[in-house]
């Protein structure tokens, strides 16, 4: 017979709602308690069978013994009476036979007494061994108890396992996310590359056909030079052969053919010749020109017009004179960071924080090219000369030059620092770049090759780099508050300008010529616009009052007809001077 009870049922309902893992804890749980219970149930039992035995026993050794105190109190009134009945021959018989009936039953008690006796030592015994029963029972609960700590240990273990196994069940899907994402882009790269291979060879093509064409070019060229030298000597021959007679043809008679420039890459304002500048003194107009901060602008050729970049991802036309708001030009999904227009003012270009510079037609307002390639915001931009090719600078330390005909790159140079500015010097093929690092570097764009490292000019960041009319002389305008003039034959430092209102406060704040180059100019970071004489580093003006204090102004620029002058701000506004 069993005596045990489940722990927890496994009949109910809510056995059966749990996990696996916990019904296989609860059987065993109940199959430990079944095997302790039924083996404590026997014993406790016997015990309680050898109490009731011993209840019994003393009940009939009391019964015993008021029967004893009886008789033996009938035994001594029957010895008292003898002594007056000797002469009864039946008492003297009844006597006897309650002689012997005391004796049978003290018999009887004697027996049960040796029965008490052996029930008290089997009773002790019982005793004894359900004490050490009890101190098993005790041992066996506090190992219970132990298991159950090292139970509960061993769930809040397997909770702390099963929340981490979550976490890295989702950290392998965002691995899995990034791999495949990765994958797709080595994809579309490895796309990218044998496209670009398919280019190579066709440029290289292409190169070997120009290279046919310039030799050819080269010939056709030194076959004419040919015929005109000898058709100088048959010339000077027939001089000499008719220098005695009436038809000598006298050569310095001969009207001299006119040597023809090529004067497409100039400006009107070159080709005519410089007007004579104007400091800016009054403000004719003051308006909010864009949605965010106006970061940079430019004149095109001829100063009838000019265009505004911005925060706001636009570019925007204006009319030089009245400052009417001509076309806004999009496709940018970042700050403008520079515009420029080129030579024959039929585009314009903007560079963006989207890595991406864009050309567009002035007049019909649409893209002509997206210019991708670089993998960092994009500050600067600048055309050479003629409209065909174009230099970008970028955060990613590289300069690239583009190829407008065909809308792509050409040359990529790695120039070591993320790039604020940069200039192609007019008449050749150098490009100067002003760096995050401090340093001014000159660029063979030919080669891609590093002509000269200019260091320790400027102690801050080269914020913006123009030339003046002189070609060989640039200016440099950084974060150290100073703005300098370079000779770019000997690389050294002609002149500095500085006041100690002026403070350049941000990265791409372009300082400007006067048309004549007579005079710099360039924003301040407390709204004001400093105005320096170029030829004696004096300051000649700090315009103030007109942008609001604390704009930083990003950008200043003259009109080419030198008789008005612009400046943008922080607070989204555009001045016009007269």
């Amino acid at each position: 017979m069993t005596f045990y009870s489940s722990v927890i049922s496994t009949a109910s309902q809510s056995f059966h709602s749990i996990t696996p893992w916990k019904q296989s804890i609860v059987l065993q749980l109940n199959h430990r308690n079944n095997i302790q219970t039924n083996a404590m149930a026997e014993v406790v039992k016997n015990y309680h069978d050898l109490l009731k035995r011993q209840r019994s026993l003393v009940d009939l050794n009391q019964i015993y013994e008021k029967e004893i105190v009886t008789l033996r109190n009938e035994k001594r009134g029957d010895k008292g009476s003898s002594n007056n009945q000797s002469t009864n021959n039946s008492s003297v018989g009844g006597s006897m036979s309650r002689g012997k009936t005391i004796e049978e039953l003290e018999n009887k008690i004697y027996k049960l007494q040796e029965d008490l006796t052996s029930s008290y030592k089997r009773s002790a015994d019982n005793a004894s061994s359900l004490l050490s029963l009890t101190d098993k029972n005790k041992d066996l609960q506090n190992e219970l108890i132990s298991k159950d700590i090292e139970l509960e240990k061993v769930r809040h273990i397997l909770n702390g396992s099963e929340d981490n196994y979550k976490k890295l069940e989702y950290v392998i899907e965002e691995k899995t996310t990034v791999t495949q994402i990765l994958k797709d882009e080595l994809s579309a790269l490895q796309a990218e590359f044998l496209h670009n291979e398919s280019k190579v060879i066709k440029l290289e093509q292409e190169n070997g056909e120009l290279l046919e064409r310039w030799i050819r070019k080269k010939n056709e060229e030194a076959s004419k030079m040919n015929e005109a030298n000898d058709f100088y000597h048959r010339m000077v021959e027939q001089r000499e052969n008719f220098k005695s007679s009436d038809e000598f043809i006298n050569i310095n008679n001969i009207p001299n053919q006119e040597v023809r420039l090529d004067l497409s890459g100039l400006s009107l304002m070159e080709k005519q010749g410089a007007p004579q500048s104007m400091l800016p003194s009054k403000s004719r107009k003051k308006w909010v020109a864009h949605n965010s901060e106006v970061y940079c602008l430019a004149y095109n050729s001829t100063g009838h017009l000019f265009a505004s970049g911005s925060s706001d991802k636009s570019v925007k036309l204006w009319d030089a004179f009245s400052g009417n708001h001509k076309t806004t030009l999009l496709g940018a999904s970042q700050s403008i960071m520079a515009v420029q227009f080129s030579p024959n003012d039929e585009h314009i270009l903007g560079t963006s924080n989207d890595n991406s510079a864009r050309l567009w037609n002035v007049e019909l307002g649409r893209p002509r090219h997206t210019l991708t390639g670089h993998i960092g915001k994009v500050y600067t931009g600048k055309f050479f000369a003629g409209s065909d090719k174009v230099a970008t600078g970028s955060h990613d330390r590289t300069i690239k030059l583009w190829d407008l005909q065909k809308g792509y790159c050409n040359r990529t140079i790695f120039c070591f620092s993320s790039c604020n500015d940069l200039l192609p010097l007019s008449g050749g093929s150098t490009i100067v770049s002003g760096h995050v690092d401090h340093s001014i570097r000159f660029w063979d764009s030919n080669t891609g090759e590093p002509i000269h490292v200019l260091t320790g000019v400027h102690e801050g960041q080269v914020t913006s780099i123009s030339q003046s009319l002189d070609p060989f002389t640039i200016l440099t305008n950084s974060r150290d508050h100073t703005l300098k003039l370079i000779d770019v034959r000997t690389y050294e430092t002609i002149r500095t300008f500085k006041d100690q209102d002026y403070r350049n406060g941000l990265n791409w704040t372009r300082a400007a010529w006067s048309p004549d180059s007579a005079y710099i100019a360039s924003g301040s970071i407390d709204g004001s616009v400093c105005v320096w004489n170029a030829h004696t580093g004096k300051t000649e003006k700090i315009i103030t009052k007109i942008h609001n204090t604390g704009s930083s102004v990003c950008s200043v620029v003259w009109s080419p007809l030198g008789n008005s002058f612009l400046s943008g701000d922080k607070d989204k506004n555009i001045v016009l001077w007269d």
